[in-house]
Order: structure tokens, then C-alpha cells, then sequence
């Protein structure tokens, strides 16, 4: 179908649901490969989030050193102990929730919060900071790793490998 300007419209022919949907609405094939692959790519970015764990086990080892540490900071200086802990926390509980799909969205969102925050106060805030690091890099941009790898998880949810779906019955 053309409009007056030569430009051609859209057609029921051309929506890509009514290729990927039967006339019932039950998804065919394609759907159904498609879906495979989302949500194998979902599972890689939940496994991805474990890459956090060893850092909390770390701060777990030490947390005396690493409350000592939390303590100069700007935010921590307060209370250096709850922060220390909150961190600690965040890095050891929020992986193994991502990893297993258990709360994801909610976790994901405080996964790259934490790791913002971490960003910003640790980095960004320090009086020598300067944007790239010696090797040309951004400068703490792990954290920022971190933060990308959990945003597109707080926006999709877990997929359908994981105990979300199957405590919501597959519903994202």
C-alpha cells in the first residue's frame, strides 16, 4: 500500500506478529527459537553477575581492613560500619540472586546502583582522579562493567531459566 507521498505504509502482511504468531496466538516456531536464545542470553548476563562474588568474599575475609577503608570515604565516614556491611552484603547476596534468577529485577537494580554509587564515591571523588588511567581505560570502569551487565536484567527480568519463572508461572 503506497501513500499519497510514495511512501509505502505498513500492512497487516508486514507485522511481524502475525509472522511470529498463529491465527490463535500461540507462538510458532520462529517465536519459539527466538525465545531459546533470549533467554540463553538472559542466563549468561545472570552468570555474569557471579564475576561480583569473589570481591565480596574478599571485603567477607577482611571486613575490618575494609570497614577501615569505608570509614575515609566521603559517604562511609558516618557510619563506616553499616556501609561496610551493606556493601559487603550487596557483593556477596545480590550475585547468587542474579545467578539463580530468584528477585532479579529488584536485585539488578541494586546490583547496579551499588556499583554507580561505588563508582562515583570511590573513583570519581578522590582528589587525584583523572577520566582515563594510565593503560588508556576509563578510569574504575569495572564498576561501570558492572553496572551495564545489570541494567538490561533490571529492565527484562530473569527469563524463563530461572526460580522467577517459576515462582510467577513464567510471567516476567
Amino acid at each position: 500500500m503506497a501513500s499519497a507521498g510514495g511512501t509505502r505504509l505498513p500492512d497487516e502482511a508486514d507485522d511481524f506478529h502475525r509472522g511470529v504468531y498463529d491465527w490463535e496466538g500461540e507462538p510458532d516456531d520462529r517465536a519459539e527459537q527466538h525465545g531459546r536464545g533470549l533467554d540463553f542470553g538472559l542466563l549468561l548476563l545472570r552468570l555474569g553477575a557471579l564475576l561480583l562474588l569473589p570481591h565480596g568474599v574478599a571485603k567477607a575475609r577482611g571486613v575490618g581492613a575494609f570497614t577501615d577503608q569505608v570509614a575515609t570515604n566521603l559517604v562511609g565516614g558516618a557510619a563506616p560500619e553499616l556501609v561496610a556491611w551493606l556493601v559487603l552484603a550487596g557483593q556477596t547476596a545480590l550475585p547468587v540472586l542474579l545467578a539463580v534468577g530468584l528477585f532479579t529485577r529488584p536485585a539488578a537494580f541494586l546490583v547496579a546502583a551499588m556499583m554507580a554509587a561505588i563508582w562515583g564515591l570511590a573513583v570519581v571523588t578522590r582528589l587525584d582522579y583523572r577520566a582515563l588511567d594510565a593503560s588508556g581505560g576509563l578510569t574504575g570502569e569495572a564498576a561501570l562493567l558492572y553496572v551495564a551487565l545489570a541494567l538490561p536484567l533490571a529492565f527484562t527480568g530473569a527469563g524463563r531459566w530461572s526460580l522467577d519463572a517459576m515462582r510467577t508461572g513464567g510471567r516476567p
